[in-house]
């Protein structure tokens, strides 16, 4: 007896693709989480309660669920596939962040979310229920709960009640993720369907160049690696989810666990994990290998440039196996610099070429002329991936977005060959002597000092409105660092103007939930 057609096939989505793979083999576990391994039939009856829950709910084409689940909970994934298979668009109100963050979001921010984006129901699990209730209390928004029923293995229930999916639509809204609000308040970016599919294709084109199939999650599932997940299972590879990095937890799991080949996170995550096996006395392939480290073919990550000598430091340790990833939650990705191009000192200082189908070209500030090869300007690109535009605020939409260019606020410049270098962000430039300083050249050079770890360089200003240059860093205990050496150094290889005036030398370099050094705390705390 035949199976009867797949009540999501009607969407032909990337969902439906999904589902329809992880109904081929059913009892495949595909999910790991928490100690419990998911198989692909558990998958779809998540996806289909979840559906009916919804549709009960009066959910429908255009509407939002805002979805509170336990850090990278599976549910933070069927949540969204259910959601889509109705015609809606979601959004999370865990965090805004894209990097480790356990904690949820202050109550009032989560109620700003809610209105923002007009969300008709929140989908909460057992373990938000509390803060659920509260937030319906405060915004009126009802609550949405699945309610476990038998399925057979095509998700079909054996009541009236049977899922069907409306057909899909490219152009309508996906995702809204919110930025961290690190320059100012959180923005709402609107995803469209489109944009969602050409990131996931991006990743699944990556994964099968690299033969990657599994997949260790250690940055929220709501944010940058979340199509990457759905490439996963396209690919028919499994994940492996942690609700937050942390380096012992990653090389405990990838030794243990031979089926995992990538991964995806933040660059100074890559750093405490060469730290780690540094202490561990692991400092070449061959000690990685006798490690049980070697299933790992790629190690994505970004959010910030990768400081030249620690990026020669892992390819020491790991080989080809790192891939680092320019890229924007606006524009989805926009330059890659390849494992074997790490191998090469010239282009360390570089976040690679262009992305495959992504444009770029680097135009004068003011002007907007776009400059040739050497000169600095700023970044701006055209991707496949671009968002629609930014929540609610048409005015901040068209300075950014204009004849399906995005102005990235970055600074940098591209070679002849084609290969950017980021200098920093417009508005971290530090004016010094009427000099600019750019806080990633600076801290690339510290970085470059025997036994520093970490740095940080950060612009303080003073009453009368001159900017001065701090630094703080964190070293290998068991390095002496002199910070006059390092003072020395700086003034030698760039200028004596770009010397910081203080650097203080932490135990621990404190970073935000983006996996980056916080330098707001660092400049309320020590400037």
């Amino acid at each position: 007896m035949s199976l009867p057609e797949p009540w999501w096939r009607a969407s032909r989505s990337y969902v439906s693709e999904i589902l329809s793979l992880l109904a081929a083999a059913p009892d495949r576990e595909v999910v790991h989480w928490r100690g419990e391994s998911f198989s692909g039939g558990d998958l779809i009856r998540s996806v289909t309660e979840t559906f009916l829950a919804l549709r009960n709910r009066g959910v429908g084409k255009g509407d939002v669920v805002a979805i509170l689940v336990a850090p990278n909970s599976p549910e933070t994934l069927t949540v969204r596939y259910a959601t889509h298979l109705l015609g809606g668009g979601v959004c999370y109100l865990r965090t805004t962040n894209p990097g480790t963050r356990t904690t949820v979001l202050p109550l009032d921010h989560q109620i700003q979310i809610l209105r923002d984006t007009g969300a008709v129901a929140i989908f909460a699990d057992a373990e938000c229920s509390e803060r659920a209730a509260e937030l319906a209390d405060a915004s009126g928004i009802p609550v949405t709960r699945i309610q476990h029923e038998e399925r057979d293995e095509a998700g079909q229930a054996d009541g009236a009640d049977t899922p069907d999916a409306v057909s899909w639509d490219p152009d309508a809204l996906a995702v809204i993720n919110f930025t961290s609000g690190s320059t100012g308040r959180p923005k709402g970016i609107r995803i469209a369907g489109r944009a969602w599919e050409a990131t996931m294709q991006a990743w699944m084109e990556l994964g099968r160049s690299a033969d990657c199939a599994s997949l260790l999650v250690v940055t929220p599932l709501s944010h940058g690696v979340a199509p990457m997940a759905d490439a996963v299972f396209a690919l028919g590879g499994a994940l492996y989810l942690h609700e937050s990095f942390d380096a012992k937890d990653f090389v405990d799991t990838v030794s243990v666990e031979k089926e995992i080949s990538w991964t995806f996170m933040a660059s100074n995550h890559v750093f405490h994990i060469i730290d780690l096996l540094l202490e561990r006395g692991i400092r070449d392939r061959d000690a990685v290998e006798a490690a049980g480290l070697s299933s790992l073919k790629r190690i994505v990550y970004g959010g910030s440039p990768a400081a030249p000598a620690r990026i020669t430091q892992g390819f020491q340790i790991f080989g080809p196996v790192l891939w680092q990833g320019y890229a924007a939650t606006e524009c989805g990705r926009i330059t890659t610099l390849t494992p074997s191009e790490h191998g090469d000192p010239e282009l360390a200082a570089t976040v690679g070429r262009p992305f495959p189908r992504v444009e770029i070209v680097v135009c004068n500030q003011e002007s907007g002329a776009q400059l040739t090869a050497g000169e600095t300007g700023e970044v701006h690109v055209r991707s496949p991936q671009m968002m629609d535009g930014y929540n609610g605020d048409p005015e901040l939409t068209a300075r950014v977005l204009r004849d399906g260019w995005y102005s990235t606020g970055d600074i940098g410049y591209l070679d002849e060959r084609g290969y950017l270098t980021l200098l920093g962000r417009v508005a971290d430039v530090i004016k010094v002597g009427g000099v600019k300083v750019h806080p990633i050249v600076l801290e690339g050079e510290i970085l470059s000092h025997p036994g520093v770890r970490h740095a940080a360089v950060y612009g303080v200003r003073d009453a009368d409105g001159s900017d001065h240059i701090h630094a703080a860093i964190e070293c290998d205990p068991a390095e002496v660092v002199e910070v006059e050496d390092i003072c020395a150094r700086i003034a030698e290889t760039l200028s004596p103007i770009h010397v910081p005036e203080k650097i203080n030398v932490l135990s621990t370099l404190p970073m935000n939930s983006s996996g980056k050094p916080d330098k707001v705390l660092l400049r309320s705390q020590y400037a």
